[in-house]
């Protein structure tokens, strides 16, 4: 008898562990959609991307099944494609181990979700930051409200950029409060790296990171974070730039200490990269006007695996005669991992000692930014 009881909980207990894996799911209804419609899904399991899909039934209802290590934040949109449901109006939901359950009664426009205590955290969060929805809607209005011309006169580009420059500081603030106020969020966690920006020092991130909650921070997404900060201090202005190896565009390798004694701006793009295509003829002049002050460029691109006639068709069109080095994976590029590039484009300026003396210098106005670090 005892043997038989011990061989039914060991057939049972894979179904256990079965039934505990599937029993987190994302359901919902989706009024005005169909069968022929399915719901895309984006989001991060730790590091890894997840690209996903599930169809809707003649109802407009859909159950998706998940196992997240983490809560994860995810983005839905809805079509009968990849490309028609990005045209699509995206919702934001955080998958966890519970069940979330989403209702849109009139084709995304309005919905509620209900379910799990991060996502209710982050409800609350978005609820705050919908009242400075009016904010947005009065730069869409005097967008829309304006003339090409008036588009175009530097008027109404500076009172543009003052208006969106008051929706992000109101913004950043609902931020700031909420992590402060919610130490033991992931929310607050995930949103750390929204309120420091792009290119944040080190200092910036631990300012917020070191009042969380010990549990979130030694969550897997929290000591990512602080790797993060770990990387940033070694690329800090006044460190040592750390020194790496990659091939250039015929294969050869290229040590960054081949460039000891000049002054080197590390520049890091991708051809795939609008606004670095744009920034490239700044780059360009400045190479151009300040190459005889011992100084020059050093590129290094993010293109994709597969993707080397990309790379070297955008030297050729934007001109970059500097030497270029890329192992071709994309944002793996093992260079942009030792300097924790998290976006592009980005620079280091570097001295003739090695040392870091400035960062992320660009504009029409590139040339005399670089020249007041030359000596």
């Amino acid at each position: 008898m005892k043997f038989k009881i011990i061989l039914l909980i060991a057939i049972l207990i894979p179904f256990y562990n079965l039934a505990q894996t599937n029993s987190s799911s994302l359901s919902g209804h989706l009024a005005g959609y169909g069968v022929k419609d399915k719901v895309f899904l984006s989001y991060k399991n730790l590091n890894e991307r997840i690209l996903d899909s599930v169809a809707l039934d003649e109802h407009g209802r859909f159950n998706y099944s998940h196992q997240v290590a983490e809560p994860a934040l995810v983005t839905m949109s809805v079509g009968k494609n990849l490309v028609e449901a990005r045209r699509s109006k995206p919702i934001y939901s955080y998958l966890e181990n519970s069940e979330v359950r989403l209702e849109s009664a009139d084709s995304l426009k309005k919905n509620s979700i209900q379910g799990g205590v991060t996502n209710e955290e982050y409800l609350v969060l978005q609820s705050q930051l919908s009242k400075l929805d009016y904010l947005k809607e009065a730069i869409i209005e005097k967008y829309q409200k304006a003339t090409e011309e008036e588009r175009d006169s530097e008027k109404f580009v500076k009172e543009s950029s003052e208006m969106n420059n008051q929706y992000r500081e109101k913004s950043k603030a609902v931020l700031i409060a909420f992590i402060k106020e919610n130490p033991a969020s992931f929310v607050s966690l995930d949103k750390i790296s929204e309120v420091v920006g792009y290119t944040p020092e080190a200092s910036d991130i631990t300012f917020y990171f070191k009042d969380l909650n010990p549990k979130i921070k030694q969550s897997q997404k929290g000591l990512f974070l602080a790797k993060q900060i770990s990387l940033l201090e070694k690329v800090a202005i006044g460190s040592l730039a750390p020194v790496f190896s990659q091939t250039d565009v015929s294969g050869k390798l290229v040590n960054l200490k081949d460039f000891a004694g000049q002054y080197v701006l590390i520049d890091f793009w991708a051809s795939w990269c609008g606004p670095c295509r744009r920034e490239n003829p700044h780059v360009v002049q400045a190479y151009a006007d300040l190459k005889e002050s011992n100084f020059t460029v050093l590129g290094i691109s993010l293109d994709r695996p597969g993707k080397k006639e990309d790379w070297l068709s955008a030297i050729q069109q934007d001109g970059l005669v500097w030497t270029q080095l890329s192992d071709l994976k994309f944002w793996n590029n093992e260079v942009a991992q030792l300097y924790n590039v998290r976006s592009i484009p980005q620079n280091f300026l570097i001295d003739p000692a090695g040392v870091i003396i400035a960062k992320n210098l660009r504009g029409e106005d590139l040339t005399e930014k670089i020249k007041q670090y030359l000596k």
